[in-house]
């Protein structure tokens, strides 16, 4: 049910991060995007508007109503709510709760490598970031190309896959799985997607 009363809605972002962008995505779909003050951070400065938000010091971090949610899940969860979208039957819950949890581990996987390099060479966690490239290569050849709605699993996965081309590109995820790389390439022209692409 949408609220009867219009709460404000602040949103720190940093547009090349996959976890805002996931939430940004979702705030188009549902049309909300212009209910959101978005508040463009860099999350690795410590900006003082960021830390009065969140200690954390994290993107995204949404400010709604003297509450601050700093998951991307939470935020688009709340989001769907506020947009009145109801909750799915249990069965499509669980299975959507697998899609988004399987993408949302191909962000960490992504995120943690571009972090782990950009620390100098002769601290490189080498065994860290083989690890982590494994987990990013059986999860792309594990996940089922989506069909249908484009739903909170589907934006997860097609921010995940985003990132991988924009800042992981030596990664030939696109050889292994064309058919996943049709349907990014198809959902990359969603208006959603064209106005978060950093």
């Amino acid at each position: 049910m949408i609220p009867a009363r219009q709460v404000a809605m602040k949103l720190f972002y940093n547009a090349p991060s996959p976890y805002a962008r996931k939430v940004l995505v979702l705030a188009h779909e549902l049309g909300l995007v212009d209910r959101l003050t978005l508040v463009a951070v860099d999350p690795w400065r410590d900006p003082p508007e960021l830390l009065e938000a969140t200690p954390l010091a994290k993107v995204p971090a949404l400010v709604t109503d003297g509450i601050t949610l700093t998951e991307s899940t939470a935020i688009c969860e709340h989001l769907l709510r506020v947009a009145g979208v109801a909750r799915p039957a249990d069965g499509a819950r669980l299975d959507l709760a697998a899609r988004i949890g399987l993408a949302q581990g191909l962000i960490d996987a992504s995120f943690g490598t571009v972090v782990e390099r950009r620390r100098p060479v002769e601290v490189h966690w080498s065994g860290w970031i083989d690890r982590l490239g494994s987990a990013i290569t059986r999860t792309v050849a594990t996940v089922r190309t989506p069909g249908g709605s484009f739903d909170l699993g589907d934006i997860t996965l097609a921010c995940a896959l985003a990132y991988l081309d924009f800042r992981l590109p030596e990664v030939a995820w696109r050889a292994a799985r064309a058919d996943l790389a049709a349907w990014l390439d198809d959902v990359n022209a969603r208006a959603s997607m064209v106005a978060t692409r950093a």
